[in-house]
């Protein structure tokens, strides 16, 4: 029974250890989430107005014959490119697991007709393709934390050469969009060809004075840039603000059941020792009655 006590309170022990662990990481969490959601919002009127540029352009006269509307894909097989946002690290509850099922969802439904491409961001992701098999793209390392401005840009001019090339033929992003700190969405885009309707929906205000010169179709293509930079930066932001989200309350949960946990081992410990009281009395009372 000694031994019995002992063993609850290393146990008691090493779950106070774990609370230590689990409340910082809480903390620490809290603390960037904070930061990240503060420059996403600093950052989010810039590519907002790049998305209504867009929006003025197309009204504007733009030809959807341009070969970012119709596609770039002729004969043969169809390449499509996939951009997929993970998280770097574990502990942070079904955050990883929800952006790989989506994107297993995806592969599945394009796979039967097209050869796909994979861009990951984030570790957690790129092990997962790398260790069972899918096509990912050379020297393409990025991570979630490491989010930027530049990044974004560079993957949109990687992206945006290899459609005009015809390397690929198709643009995919997913990556997870904060709703609230306990709720995130994995968001299933479509980047190109580009879709009229998701610029046009609804009603729409037109300025006969503006004019783009040379011709709308030459600012479209040095526009494109900007507007896929802006999407996948965003993406990245709300990916590694989810990221947080996600891990801030998977680990508050997790030091919640600690205190839970070692409630019930105190309680444990308690009736033990009560057990041991009462064995030494009735020892006693046993010896003592043995003597008379």
């Amino acid at each position: 029974m000694a031994n019995k006590t002992r063993w609850i309170k290393s146990r008691i022990r090493s779950v106070n250890e774990t609370k230590k662990i689990t409340r910082a990481m809480y903390l620490i969490s809290a603390s960037k989430m904070k930061r990240a959601r503060d420059r996403l919002d600093s950052t989010r009127p810039y590519f907002e107005k790049i998305n209504e540029f867009m929006k003025d352009l197309i009204v504007h006269g733009m030809r959807t014959n341009h070969i970012l509307f119709e596609g770039s894909y002729k004969e043969g097989k169809k390449r499509t490119c996939v951009i997929v946002i993970s998280g770097d690290k574990g502990l942070c509850g079904g955050y990883n697991a929800n952006v790989l099922k989506s994107m297993l969802n995806l592969y599945e439904k394009i796979s039967k007709d097209s050869e796909v491409l994979f861009f990951p961001i984030g570790i957690v992701g790129k092990n997962f393709l790398s260790r069972h098999g899918y096509k990912v793209e050379d020297n393409f390392n990025y991570q979630t934390q490491s989010v930027s401005v530049k990044v974004a840009k560079g993957i949109a001019q990687n992206v945006v050469k290899k459609y005009y090339r015809g390397d690929i033929h198709e643009l995919y992003i997913i990556y997870t969009k904060l709703i609230s700190a306990i709720k995130q969405d994995v968001i299933v885009k479509k980047l190109l060809p580009l879709d009229p309707n998701e610029f046009v929906s609804g009603e729409v205000k037109t300025d006969e004075v503006i004019k783009y010169e040379p011709s709308p179709t030459d600012v479209l293509d040095v526009v494109i840039y900007e507007y896929l930079k802006g999407i996948i930066f965003g993406a990245m932001m709300d990916s590694y603000v989810s990221e947080l989200a996600a891990r801030m309350t998977a680990m508050d949960n997790a030091t919640k059941s600690a205190d839970e946990m070692i409630q019930k081992l105190i309680l444990k410990l308690n009736r033990e020792r009560q057990a041991m009281i009462t064995q030494e009395i009735s020892e006693i009372i046993s010896g003592a009655a043995a003597l008379k």
